[in-house]
């Protein structure tokens, strides 16, 4: 095991960050899967436009609505590889920042956080272009009572400040 010094508990530290995003990644996309139709509806809803709040009159919004079971299960099966995505290369990522740490192998440290970032664009792409984006103002998310835009910002902003942190160099001193 390597001395303890700060950079050492740093880098402990953003493995173990990265890899519990990981884990929240794929338990996302697993439970879509396992429970397919409890999100199932909620994609439904929002993209067939049919469960708007009764005080909203957007009838030129309205006909953007997605009818289609066909590309609403397109969508869906999208939303949920994206999640696969994110979390596996999360793992893999948060794997080679853990293993880089454990060996004291820099590099692989550094080829870890490289992964991990890459993770995290499906993650930006499902959730914030995704959801927040298209769902939200294309299909007027916001007015309709299957609104999932504070969850999507909820981990948006989770994964983003977590990526921030990880992507910062670790302290030099001892």
């Amino acid at each position: 095991m390597p001395i303890l010094t700060l950079r050492y508990a740093q880098q402990m530290f953003k493995s173990l960050l990265a890899l519990s995003i990981a884990l929240f990644g794929l338990l996302v996309a697993s439970g879509n899967v396992l429970d397919y139709g409890s999100n199932w509806q909620f994609v439904q809803h929002v993209l067939s436009m049919d469960s708007m709040e009764p005080w909203f009159n957007g009838q030129a919004l309205q006909g953007r609505a997605i009818t289609s079971v066909t590309l609403q299960k397109a969508a869906y099966a999208l939303i949920i590889l994206g999640e696969f995505v994110f979390g596996l290369l999360c793992a893999w990522g948060g794997g080679l920042m853990l293993s880089g740490t454990l060996t004291s192998c820099p590099e692989r440290f550094t080829r870890g956080k490289a992964v991990f970032t890459l993770g995290c664009i499906p993650a930006l792409l499902v959730w914030y272009t995704g959801f927040a984006v298209i769902g939200g103002e294309y299909f007027a998310m916001w007015a309709n009572q299957w609104n999932g835009q504070m969850k999507a910002y909820t981990f948006t902003g989770f994964i983003l400040l977590s990526l921030m942190f990880i992507s910062q160099a670790e302290s030099e001193q001892a």
